[in-house]
């Protein structure tokens, strides 16, 4: 589902419009929704997206950078590209006069790991690009970086720049109409559930108290912890759109077993224990997917407790103490159940 953001589209589709080299600079903090504006603004068109990743080198980028460009035009025969120089000006030669969209997500990276990259993007994009009809979009969550080494007046690429966008809170006034329009729609039935709203950072669900509601994300993401804010705090993973937490407790009468914190701003929906039963029953897709993530997360912690298991077996040389404490903690993981809806990929 992707609400809001409508200017910002809608600049972008002006600027999609123009049919001629354009290069643009999106940046704003991580999580704030960078990676789904642009690709819903690349839904329906010619485009390749690409997200640099800060656990490659820099020669690993370009290999999947290549795969990504040799896929997209059916070159199976093509070696992949030893330069980015290459690589861009393949893409300009493929698509000769016809608009194509490059999306490099992440490009801060690329930056960082090749202190030359920025010199080598100016280079194409003067010798080459400059006369197609190609709109490159650059993306970071490295927002010093891009005041300070991009849209800074001294900047290698400050004369290619066409444009830059600063995206902010996404949790506009009228963005948050539409969000709750479309939460009403998923929980019919249920009189009582009420849109709530979180800033990053705050703790949604606090392990050891007691919980008599259910939550859903309806946007933004939230992280997962066990002994969240002491010695031994655990990330467990991340809940994302569409997730839902606190069923534990509330199905139990059990304090909780882990606490949730906002990651970025974040709306929630929720769904009271005395309107539990009636949400379920009229909307079966979300007991489902409760399901679903129960069973992942029964992976998450067998795996969690097998790795304890064979620390213990090593701690001969362990003193009491930390003993006593690995046992403490397996019988915790055993007795606490587990947490749902957790993205154990994250």
């Amino acid at each position: 589902m992707f609400i809001g953001r409508k200017k910002e589209l809608a600049d972008l589709e002006n600027l999609y419009a123009q049919d001629s080299f354009k290069l643009f600079v999106i940046y704003g903090r991580a999580g704030i929704g960078k990676t789904k504006l642009l690709e819903e603004f690349c839904k329906n068109k010619n485009a390749i997206f690409f997200t640099a990743s800060q656990e490659e080198s820099s020669r690993a980028n370009l290999n999947r950078f290549s795969g990504q460009v040799l896929k997209h035009f059916n070159d199976e025969e093509h070696e992949p590209f030893l330069f980015w120089r290459s690589a861009l000006s393949y893409i300009k030669d493929k698509q000769e006069d016809s608009r194509i969209v490059i999306v490099i997500d992440d490009f801060s990276v690329l930056a960082e790991r090749d202190a030359a990259f920025l010199s080598v993007l100016k280079n194409s994009i003067e010798q080459d690009l400059k006369d197609s009809k190609i709109l490159m979009i650059l993306s970071s969550a490295n927002v010093k970086f891009v005041e300070r080494f991009i849209l800074d007046s001294r900047s290698e690429l400050f004369d290619s720049i066409s444009g830059s966008m600063h995206l902010s809170n996404f949790l506009k006034e009228e963005t948050v109409k539409e969000l709750k329009s479309e939460a009403v729609k998923s929980s019919r039935g249920v009189e009582n559930a009420k849109i709530l709203k979180f800033s990053a950072d705050e703790v949604l669900l606090r392990e050891g108290e007691t919980n008599v509601n259910m939550f859903k994300i309806i946007s933004g993401r939230a992280l997962c912890y066990f002994n969240y804010g002491t010695d031994e705090e655990y990330l467990l993973g991340s809940l994302n759109e569409g997730s839902s937490f606190g069923e534990y407790s509330l199905l139990t009468g059990e304090p909780g077993i882990y606490t949730v914190v906002a990651y970025s701003d974040i709306l929630v929906l929720r769904i009271s224990g005395n309107d539990f039963q009636k949400f379920i029953e009229m909307n079966a897709s979300n007991s489902v997917k409760i399901m679903a993530n129960m069973a992942k997360m029964l992976n998450v912690m067998k795996f969690n407790i097998d790795m304890l298991r064979d620390e213990f077996k090593k701690s001969d040389n362990f003193s009491s103490e930390e003993k006593a404490s690995l046992i403490n903690t397996i019988k915790s993981y055993r007795s606490s159940g587990t947490p749902t809806n957790v993205n154990a990929e994250n």
